[in-house]
């Protein structure tokens, strides 16, 4: 009872905590990311930053990680809100602007590129709810296939409720408004100008007609009127400008001037927006070079202006905050408090949740398992994850030799590349372009057609990934003079670093990687030659790392296939072997199992000629030993139930022989008879010792089982009877009692058939309190009952002859029997025995004598019962009379008899002093 209740007690312990364990997955599983860094990282570094824009409340929004996400700060670098590109659709995507309404949405170009990061398939203008990290499409335009990196979107801005941006069409360039007020709207048309002719947008600002102003790829910036007409606006004559000089990242400020990155001497720049006039450097990158100290690099990526005219500048992994009289920097964003409890949160989460799943498993093994795990389930959780983790580390191996050797391969063909560049570009045409406005010249366009035939295929998309990049040495600097990015313009500078300088100075061809807030990349360099033989350019070829990954992934999710269907195979074929090499050992466990319910005859056969074999042989032997040892405890314990009855073993509470202990006692209240031949010593002495063995060997053969057929248990063999002892009810004893001088009369009949002489049988019952127990000592012992109440039984059956009754019972026991009116008897009176102080009452049972007797009996009784009265009271002259009608009817009733006798002296001679209406036997 205890173990089911147990049981039940496990089963909801596991249904509860598995209902807690789903309950925490479901939790867990929208906040998987956080658990992705530890609780105790509360910044995040800022990477590869690309743009910046104001954000509400005098905050920052950036774009960063090579354009993969966009991050919402406060003015002190809390962040606010964090978005990342999660694409499914195999092409690259880019957040290459953005802008923050003043509730916190967010609104973000996302330029999706082929899946090799050149060509521009779509542009999408999203918008992200605050907290949301799924964006809401509320624009989009397909690619024309032509654009390399930038799109078509132009001049990203945002004003009141809607959203400005510009499409560039060569020579025409149309204004967009996009309401922010109309779900799936689409854009409406606002202005629309044309740019001069061999002019090419680069970037452009403003919105309203006479405020906009667009910068060309040839180095000077315009104003466009409310006509449309274009009017160039820098440089103009007598300003301070080389020919080099090129504006980037335009922005109109509320205080009337247009601000603007000079990318020749990496320095923010401004003039009065109306008239040009003004110019003035507002941060020289002597400056930036002492507020960033410690920057790996200070070019200027972007910069923004806040309302109270703080600048600040986005650089490659930090955000410098510029005011008139301070500077601060910015090179991690803090995560809120919320944002810390809830990283905590998911750790403790995972923590329980993994605590919840331990605990719940073990209640498994322990209370439903058993702590028993079968010896198949136990090899194949050993066997799946060693070959598991073998063949994961196999494709791994397999997989970093063959990445290693295609990264090696493919450095030597950007190699060969980069010195094949020498021999298509031609480095007079090469110092024949001397500044930006030699953009689309045909000395550009000659060179640009040359670098683009060493990638001319059908299909573009078969570049994968491969781009160039040429780059001018001039007057001890490096210029960008052409890029496969169209947002990279003409001779930006780029840092001279010692492998530049190598190909400078030696004409070596070298490999390297690099990694920008574009992308990581494997590029080769080599020297570009004029006709005198002096470097005056450098080639560079690369190749987006991301594509060799994303083709490194396909290989290698073809190897993780292979693999795993030969994973698989082989598990299956490891399982199924295992499987069948245990079947031996489930047949020997079957086996045991069997023997161990109680069936002794089993066998198990086993065919395999091995160590299993040898295990099924020897349990055969074991249970043929076994079953031999069982048949001699068997027989013993049978031959020891015939010398100590098992209810002898019941009583004292003891499972069998084995289990008794010298001093083992109990105290019952038993029901006792004692039954002996009578004059039995007469019989003896004409018998011999074998025949006297032999007669009462047969006499308890005979009448034993009417005792053990009422439950009763034969205690003692007493020479000429025995003692039997009924634990249950009265009943019992008196009902074997009655059945045993029932079939004395066939048995005297058969010893007279067989020459003997009849005999008679004295039988009593009484009922009491008993000892039973083991005395004795350690080398002999043996059961034994210790009462008065036996004693006094035995007394009884010794009077039984002389009071005339078969069966003699005590008032005691009569009292105790169910249904004692079922039973033919009479009161015997009261009778004194020796050795006790209170007369005790006796019952004449006569339900077993014959039926003449019991007639004579039951005519009598009234009578009988009536002199014992009179006796009692002393009225022995009436008593002798009722006594002496009873001898006329029934002249062998000696119980009669005895007490006329007793009644006739006392009437002649008178009672004995102190008599008390008893009999004295």
């Amino acid at each position: 009872m205890k173990v089911m209740v147990s049981m039940r007690k496990s089963t909801w312990s596991i249904a509860l905590l598995l209902v807690v364990a789903i309950g925490l997955g479901l939790w867990l599983y929208p906040n998987a990311n956080r658990l992705l860094s530890l609780p105790t990282d509360n910044e995040k570094a800022l990477t590869y930053l690309s743009r910046l824009a104001p954000g509400p409340g005098g905050g920052l929004v950036t774009i960063g990680d090579s354009r993969q996400e966009i991050i919402r700060m406060d003015e002190s670098g809390m962040l606010e809100d964090r978005i990342r590109q999660k694409p499914n659709d195999g092409d690259r995507h880019d957040f290459t602007d953005a802008a923050a309404a003043p509730d916190g949405t967010i609104y973000a170009l996302d330029t999706v590129l082929d899946k090799y990061g050149l060509y521009v398939q779509e542009e999408r203008i999203v918008r992200y709810a605050p907290e949301s990290k799924e964006g809401e499409i509320l624009y989009s335009l397909k690619g024309d296939g032509t654009n390399k990196r930038v799109g078509q979107i132009q001049g990203f801005q945002l004003q009141d409720q809607s959203l400005y941006f510009y499409f560039d069409k060569e020579q025409e360039i149309v204004l967009n408004r996009l309401s922010l007020l109309e779900s799936g709207g689409q854009p409406v048309e606002a202005f629309r100008f044309k740019v001069p002719n061999d002019r090419y947008l680069s970037e452009i600002v403003g919105f309203e007609p006479g405020r906009i102003f667009y910068a060309t790829k040839r180095g000077a910036i315009f104003r466009v009127g409310a006509d449309g007409a274009s009017t160039m606006a820098y440089p103009l004559e007598g300003m301070n400008r080389t020919r080099t000089n090129f504006p980037e990242a335009l922005q109109l400020h509320s205080d009337g001037r247009l601000y603007f990155i000079d990318r020749l001497v990496n320095s923010v720049t401004s003039m009065k927006a109306d008239d040009s006039s003004g110019l003035r450097v507002d941060l020289s990158e002597d400056v930036l070079q002492s507020k960033a100290a410690g920057a790996e690099s200070v070019e200027i990526m972007d910069f923004t202006i806040g309302s109270g005219g703080t600048l600040y500048i986005a650089l490659d992994d930090r955000v410098l905050n510029l005011t008139k009289k301070d500077s601060s920097t910015i090179n991690n964003v803090s995560y809120d408090r919320e944002t810390v409890m809830m990283g905590w949160l998911a750790w403790l989460a995972a923590a329980a949740l993994l605590a919840v799943v331990i605990t719940m498993l073990r209640l498994v093994y322990v209370h439903l398992l058993n702590r028993r795990i079968s010896l198949f389930v136990k090899q194949v959780v050993m066997l799946v994850p060693i070959v598991t983790i073998s063949m994961i580390l196999l494709c791994n191996f397999v997989y970093s030799s063959f990445s290693g050797r295609m990264e090696e391969e493919m450095q030597r063909q950007l190699s060969l590349l980069a010195r094949n560049g020498q021999n298509i570009i031609n480095g007079d045409q090469l110092n024949k372009l001397t500044s930006p406005r030699d953009y689309r010249s045909p000395n550009y366009t000659a060179i640009y057609d040359k670098m683009n035939f060493l990638f001319e295929s059908e299909d573009d998309a078969n570049r994968k990934g491969l781009y160039s990049t040429l780059y001018k040495y001039e007057n001890g600097g490096l210029f960008i003079m052409m890029d496969d990015d169209d947002g990279v313009n003409m001779y930006k500078p780029f840092p001279l670093s010692e492998e530049n300088k190598r190909v400078i100075d030696n004409g070596e061809v070298l490999t390297g990687r690099w990694e920008d807030a574009t992308g990581k990349w494997l590029y080769a360099i080599g020297p570009i030659y004029d006709s005198s033989g002096t470097v005056v350019g450098i080639y560079e070829t690369g190749r987006d790392l991301n594509v060799l990954y994303q083709s490194n992934q396909t290989i290698y999710s073809s190897i993780v296939i292979n693999i795993g269907i030969i994973s698989l195979v082989l598990i299956a074929f490891v399982t199924g072997t295992t499987y069948f090499m245990l079947s031996s050992l489930r047949k020997l466990r079957r086996s045991v199992m069997d023997m161990a319910n109680g069936n002794w005859n089993v066998e198990v056969h086993i065919r395999s000629k091995d160590e299993v074999g040898d295990l099924g042989e020897q349990f055969n032997l074991m249970a043929k030993h076994i079953r031999n040892y069982i048949k001699d405890v068997t027989s013993f314990s049978e031959a020891s139930h015939r010398f100590v009855p098992q209810q002898f073993f019941k009583y004292l509470g003891k499972k069998g022989i084995l289990d008794i202990h010298l001093g083992d006692q109990v105290q019952q209240n038993m029901t006792v008879m004692v039954a002996n031949i009578r004059s039995f010593h007469e019989l003896s002495k004409q018998l011999s010792p074998k025949q006297n063995f032999d007669f009462m060997n047969a006499f308890l053969k005979r009448f034993s089982p009417f005792v053990r057929k009422e439950e009763g248990l034969i205690s003692k063999y007493l020479g000429a009877g025995f003692m039997a002892l009924f634990p249950a009810h009265s009943d019992d004893a008196l009902r074997a009692a009655i059945a045993i001088r029932r079939d004395l009369a066939a048995y005297n009949e058969q010893l007279r058939q067989s020459g003997y002489k009849a005999v008679d049988l004295g039988m009593a019952l009484h009922k009491g309190p008993l000892m039973l127990g083991i005395v004795g000592e350690e080398q002999r012992m043996e059961g034994n009952i210790i009462s008065d109440d036996v004693n006094m039984t035995a007394t009884l059956e010794k009077i039984s002859d002389t009071m005339g009754t078969p069966i003699l019972a005590t008032r005691t026991f009569f009292e105790q029997l169910r249904s004692p009116e079922r039973f033919r008897h009479r009161s015997l009176g009261r009778i004194r025995i020796d050795g006790k102080d209170e007369p005790i009452e006796l019952i004449d049972v006569y339900e077993g004598d014959s039926d003449a007797i019991r007639l004579l009996k039951d005519r009598t009784k009234p009578l009988f019962e009536k002199g014992i009265l009179l006796c009692q009271e002393g009225r022995f002259l009436d008593a002798r009379e009722t006594f002496i009608e009873v001898i006329k009817q029934n002249r062998s009733d000696k119980a009669a008899k005895l007490y006329f006798y007793l009644c006739d002296e006392y009437y002649q001679k008178g009672s004995t002093e102190g008599w008390n209406g008893t009999l004295a036997v």
